[in-house]
């Protein structure tokens, strides 16, 4: 029995020291950091889930204007928000590490650079958004 522990165990930390296994891994503990970030445990462990807000006006709402409360679409936008943050990063990082020609390589650090401000202006107006109350 002990044998057979063994072997598993062996088997399975081999196959972990791959370099494709350490790459998922790395993405699976990236996107749970981004989910835990995002605000998911809030929008799981809550009693009284709102997924939207509508307004009196006839307007909706995704940000709620306390910080006591969030809704499921605003853990849903800063996920993406995040999302794209982290692209932006992965793609400069590609970009930074192995460089291949040069156009491929400008190209790599404009369109990171763009995904990293979009997150940034994205995260900046629910932020703002938060504390802005409609009434």
């Amino acid at each position: 029995m002990s044998s057979r522990r063994r072997s598993f165990s062996e088997r399975l930390a081999s196959q972990l020291r791959s370099e494709t296994a350490s790459t998922i891994a790395i993405a699976i503990l990236i996107v749970l950091t981004m989910a835990l970030l995002s605000g998911a445990i809030y929008s799981m462990a809550t009693d009284r889930p709102i997924s939207i807000a509508f307004l009196q006006g006839g307007g909706m709402r995704v940000f709620l204007w306390d910080m006591r409360w969030q809704t499921h679409a605003e853990t849903i936008v800063v996920f993406i928000y995040y999302a794209l943050g982290a692209g932006g990063l992965l793609l400069y990082a590609r970009a930074v590490s192995r460089p291949s020609d040069p156009r491929t390589t400008k190209y790599m650090l404009f369109f990171s650079f763009l995904l990293v401000l979009l997150s940034f202006l994205g995260i900046y107006s629910g932020y703002l958004e938060k504390f802005t109350s409609p009434y």
